[in-house]
């Protein structure tokens, strides 16, 4: 008997006058769909296979993102990533539930069944991304649930539905379907080898390797793709971009450009930026000027000579930790009250700031949120980089640490 779905998954689907099989879920427990969908199925399963039906309606296009491509073929889709910087390329067939694998999938890619239903999050990067696709209900496995500060997945902590622990063994248990990972180079041979002996598809994230913000935050059409869920991705990009470069073109009229520090000491050296890299390009859409604008690497976790730091800071106007640097509770004593950088006119003018909103009492939501901020973001450069240019507003994951500076060095 055919029925129209009053329910959720009706609702997801966008599809009310769809038809499905009542009585026959698939495997995974999802309704069955017959027919030639209008949207994507990203709740449903296919009843009987249709080779010269068009399963995904609804495409991502990719605009911004210089590691992502994506190609459609009717009842599945390949996308490809090429990192930056390291060169290394990962495939992946993602196939729609209920029909079949093709045949001519290169023994190098990885195949997943789409929609996904059960995944778990080795980067809590795409928490806030889960939280706009509907998705948190389907993450059984969350990195480090000390840094969670997305409202629906702290309620299923709190709820018991996710659990607090989290390593390979438990994620297999949980029976998750692709494992969402933080791309780093050093770890790849390891990590594929455990998660191919358990038989969970590691799905790499390289989000951070992106040359700009908007090719950053465009990895959530990349995320979308592992639901079905093309359209709402692209609506929501589409709000960030217009956003974001509505607020570019109005700090573009601004001459002034100050000089920025980044980062902090840390071991012998000084953590910095590539000076190609996302948060340089942030600074300089912000109507700032990276004190290594001359560096040609991409790195996020990059270091320099503390000697070279130091140098340069001679010409820093502001000074911005984070989000990358390791911080703890001795910020202040190794930033603003150190007698070695009274000479930084960021320090002396009470220019500097923390990339957590939150911090010395909670986590840092930037972790959660950047990757669907980047205009929030942005606004934060602009009001730190040229404070009153915007109206008065509250910041969204930036904090000032000049409430505790000593201005005068002979107080110190």
């Amino acid at each position: 008997m055919r029925v129209r779905l009053a329910s959720l998954a009706a609702v997801a689907l966008g599809c009310a006058a769809c038809a499905f099989d009542k009585g026959s879920p698939d495997s995974a427990g999802l309704p069955l769909f017959e027919g030639v969908p209008e949207k994507n199925l990203s709740a449903a399963a296919v009843a009987r296979f249709d080779p010269a039906v068009d399963y995904f309606p609804e495409k991502a296009e990719f605009r911004h993102t210089t590691q992502i491509s994506v190609s459609y073929h009717g009842h599945y889709k390949v996308l490809r990533v090429v990192t930056n910087g390291m060169g290394q390329e990962f495939r992946y067939v993602l196939v729609q539930r209920g029909t079949p694998v093709p045949g001519d999938v290169s023994r190098d890619a990885l195949v997943v069944p789409v929609p996904v239903l059960r995944f778990s999050l080795g980067t809590y990067r795409y928490g806030a991304a889960s939280d706009i696709l509907g998705v948190v209900d389907r993450i059984v496995g969350f990195g480090n649930h000390n840094h969670a500060t997305v409202p629906s997945i702290l309620a299923r902590f709190e709820s018991g539905e996710l659990s607090r622990s989290f390593d390979l063994e438990a994620i297999m248990n949980r029976r998750s379907e692709a494992h969402f990972n933080w791309h780093y180079h050093a770890a790849l041979t390891r990590l594929n080898e455990s998660f191919s002996l358990m038989g969970v598809p590691l799905v790499e994230m390289a989000e951070h390797l992106e040359p700009t913000p908007l090719a950053r935050s465009e990895w959530i059409k990349f995320f979308a793709l592992f639901f079905n869920q093309e359209a709402e991705a692209e609506s929501a990009f589409g709000e960030m971009e217009v956003r974001y470069n509505a607020l570019r073109a109005r700090v573009a009229a601004v001459a002034e450009r100050p000089r920025v520090l980044v980062g902090a000491p840390e071991d012998d050296g000084w953590r910095m930026y590539g000076g190609r890299n996302v948060h340089t390009r942030m600074i300089e859409d912000a109507g700032g000027r990276y004190l290594w604008e001359d560096d040609v690497e991409t790195d996020s976790g990059r270091y320099t000579h503390f000697e070279d730091a130091l140098a340069r800071a001679r010409e820093a106007e502001l000074w911005i930790v984070g989000p990358n640097t390791s911080f703890g509770s001795r910020i202040f004593e190794t930033t603003v009250l150190d007698p070695r950088y009274d000479y930084i006119p960021a320090v002396r003018n009470g220019r500097v700031w923390v990339a957590n909103i939150n911090w010395p009492t909670g986590p840092n939501p930037w972790w959660d949120y950047s990757l669907i901020s980047p205009h929030f973001e942005l606004a934060d450069h602009v009001r730190m980089i040229h404070p009153g240019l915007l109206p008065p507003g509250d910041m969204t994951f930036y904090r000032s640490l000049a409430g505790l500076q000593v201005t005068d060095a002979s107080s110190r």
